[in-house]
């Protein structure tokens, strides 16, 4: 009895180990679901930083409409046309410096209080054509002050959504670095990715629907395409040190680059696709994330490839405004 008892015990206890080839077959089958998971989990997380983006310029698009309704026009501290003639600064800093706070221009009752004295002064033109602002970045957020009134901030964002834009064209139109001389920086409007927001903003609801302040067009345009140039012509722009050489905003010259950018904000159904100049605007406030790529409407992309890189959205193939869609960056537009 004492043996039969032994032998079952011992038996019962037994347990086989997993063969080398079992093991194998195992961590095939893992390798295998990882590499099919992580595609779908980066798609996932990039849909998610468009959503992200997306509400980040829906929310700043409704504080310039409020801003509009408080004071019967578009926020920018410096005006749109003297800013295009020596864009020192980017129209969404401009726009930033209004809604949130940390500039008074000269034209200000209180610009020569002792309370302002210590803060940067920026010119922009020369002669008798100069215009003054002070600016104070750690003063943003505090809301603006206008006429001599203290407002509570129109823009109130996320403190991740606004940040300190690297490598992008500063005062001196030498790229700014990331701490050198952060104290006269001026906090940018970023998406999900690290990357600065263009920001344009109407200064007549009639004319060309884009121009440039030295190409003769300002009188008779809606929209001047300077403000977004420090932006523009960065060659290591952001978090994602990306080279804004690609763009087709712009590798294009001249009035082509006028009816490219129009091409982009302009309304799909209304006017002729080939003539984006007299075309109508989805709104008076535009403002474009780069998405994914961090490069705004790059060549490669959209109807792009890299062995077909697409230059001209304007006329033949690409001459409609639905290629716009086919671009990853993110848009949004409001006042219209």
């Amino acid at each position: 009895m004492t043996a039969v008892a032994t032998h079952r015990s011992t038996a019962g206890t037994h347990q086989r180990g997993f063969t080398i080839t079992e093991l194998l077959v195992v961590i095939g089958i893992i390798v295998l679901l990882v590499g099919i998971l992580l595609p779908t989990l980066g798609k996932v997380n990039q849909r998610a930083k468009r959503t992200q983006t997306a509400t980040i310029i829906e929310d700043f698009v409704k504080a310039c409409e409020s801003f509009r309704q408080e004071f019967g026009r578009l926020p920018g501290l410096v005006p749109e046309d003297v800013l295009a003639s020596d864009p020192k600064i980017s129209t969404t800093e401009n726009v930033l410096l209004e809604l949130m706070g940390g500039g008074i221009s000269e034209d200000h009752p209180l610009y020569n209080a002792p309370q302002y004295s210590g803060w940067q002064v920026i010119t922009f033109g020369s002669g008798n054509a100069q215009f003054r602002i002070r600016v104070n970045s750690s003063a943003v957020g505090l809301g603006p002050n206008i006429g001599g009134k203290q407002y509570t901030p129109f823009f109130a964002p996320r403190e991740e959504d606004i940040c300190f834009v690297d490598g992008q064209i500063g005062w001196d139109g030498q790229p700014e670095e990331i701490g050198s001389d952060t104290a006269n920086r001026l906090p940018d409007l970023c998406d999900a990715w690290g990357q600065p927001i263009l920001v344009l903003t109407a200064i007549r609801s009639v004319g060309n629907l884009v121009g440039e302040a030295g190409g003769g067009s300002a009188p008779r345009t809606q929209f001047l395409m300077d403000g977004i140039y420090p932006y523009l012509y960065s060659d290591a722009l952001g978090e994602l040190k990306q080279s804004q050489a690609d763009s087709i905003l712009r590798v294009t010259t001249g009035l082509t680059r006028q009816k490219t950018l129009g091409q982009i904000i302009r309304h799909p159904g209304l006017g002729n696709a080939t003539q984006p100049e007299s075309g109508t605007p989805k709104g008076q406030i535009v403002a474009i994330s780069a998405g994914e790529d961090g490069i705004y409407f790059s060549r490669y992309d959209g109807p792009g490839t890299p062995a077909a890189p697409v230059y001209n959205i304007i006329s033949g193939t690409y001459g409609k405004p639905q290629v716009v869609e086919q671009y990853n960056d993110v848009l949004g537009f409001g006042g219209g």
